[in-house]
């Protein structure tokens, strides 16, 4: 079986529907101009939004497209990663991908400083992007890796990480309540007052406190706690991949315990805390490179980080 196949055999549904206001994606564009100039040539950018943030790119800068990509396409958009905790993780994602000979986590690979002979664009890109999905900080996040487009789609490189799933279909991003309910899992969590790992009653427990998976063990831990639990004998890392819980020994990944605990809170903002720290350890991708834009749609103004 190869990489592609072992990846995908997780895979969630095709068509995938997300959480509106907490999906961050790095996507990568084609561009499919009858212009010879610009044919094949390829664009990386980040997005909130990727079925409007396709649209912008076809209609050009004043629509909120970028300046690279105007008067170039028409544009497909092949690629996506997403399932980044924040925007600046995923903007710092976005800026290495732009930038192997400058970010500091790539410019030690020299094989990625330039283009192959005979290479194409994509191929460039994807050897890239490839390289990233396996060295650290990325190879510790909960990636999704989309394809969008089925002829582009083809094995990566190297093996990815257990915890990374490439699928295939595209992204909708609703705030339906009735979508968003089907996504969901049991509101339903026995607590107790005291942590199950240090013994220690938790005294914000809406901020601190999480669980396990199986909605009728009662594990209570603080945050830490647990994630110190599952690192065991790992060094050097402030955020778990994997575990298993201490007393129902459920096997589940750190990112579905997050998402577990941001659906009990109906949104709140726990993710990005727990991964700050590990998060942190980035580089900072120059301001230059993303900008605030204003793009109109419907009688609504709508602020969204640009490419």
């Amino acid at each position: 079986m190869n990489t592609y196949e072992a990846s995908s055999s997780l895979s969630p549904p095709k068509d995938a529907v997300a959480h509106k206001g907490q999906f961050y994606g790095v996507y990568l564009l084609c561009s499919q101009s009858p212009d010879l100039r610009y044919r094949g040539k390829c664009y990386v950018g980040f997005t909130v939004n990727p079925n409007r943030r396709i649209k912008q790119h076809n209609r050009g800068r004043d629509f909120g497209g970028a300046k690279k990509t105007s008067n170039k396409g028409p544009w497909e958009m092949v690629m996506i990663v997403h399932g980044f905790p924040n925007n600046i993780a995923a903007l710092q994602f976005e800026w290495a991908w732009q930038q192997p000979t400058l970010s500091t986590r790539l410019k030690t690979f020299n094989e990625l400083k330039r283009k192959r002979p005979r290479e194409s664009h994509f191929d460039y890109n994807f050897r890239i992007v490839s390289c990233m999905l396996c060295i650290g900080p990325w190879h510790r996040l909960p990636l999704t890796i989309r394809w969008l487009e089925v002829g582009y789609e083809r094995d990566f490189l190297e093996p990815l990480p257990k915890q990374m799933q490439v699928v295939s279909g595209k992204v909708a991003i609703t705030a339906s309540q009735r979508k968003l309910k089907s996504l969901e899992q049991p509101a339903t969590q026995l607590w107790t007052p005291e942590c199950h790992l240090c013994m220690q009653r938790i005294v914000q427990p809406e901020r601190s406190r999480i669980g396990c998976l199986n909605a009728t063990c009662c594990l209570t831990c603080h945050i830490i706690c647990l994630a110190n639990y599952m690192l065991g004998d790992e060094k050097g890392h402030y955020i778990p991949v994997t575990g298993v819980c201490p007393l129902c020994e459920t096997t589940f990944t750190w990112a579905a315990l997050l998402q577990r605990k941001r659906t009990l809170q109906k949104g709140g903002g726990c993710e990005e805390e727990a991964y700050g720290d590990e998060l942190s350890d980035m580089e900072e991708p120059p301001d230059v490179n993303s900008d605030i834009e204003e793009v109109p749609q419907q009688n609504e103004k709508i602020y969204e980080l640009s490419d």
